[in-house]
């Protein structure tokens, strides 16, 4: 369901086919600061799910240029 209400809401200026990372491979990444997973991509945005402090579940579409590969480690 969270991903229908992501995909409603995807930024209009990119028409670019949506490219999903397999399940159990979605890489690690940082976004202001924000952990969490990609789940997709196109040419200029990201799809990213997070669980904020309180355990919510997130899923929403960045900017590519804001979004940065993590570590474990880090």
């Amino acid at each position: 369901m969270a991903r229908l209400d992501a995909d409603r809401i995807r930024p209009m200026d990119d028409s670019s086919p949506i490219r999903d990372f397999p399940r159990y491979g979605r890489p690690l990444v940082c976004v202001n600061g924000i952990y969490g997973k990609a789940v997709a991509w196109s040419h200029s945005y990201g799809l990213i799910e997070w669980l904020d402090v309180s355990g919510e579940y997130h899923l929403s579409w960045a900017q590519s240029a804001s979004i940065k590969r993590v570590t474990d480690e880090e």
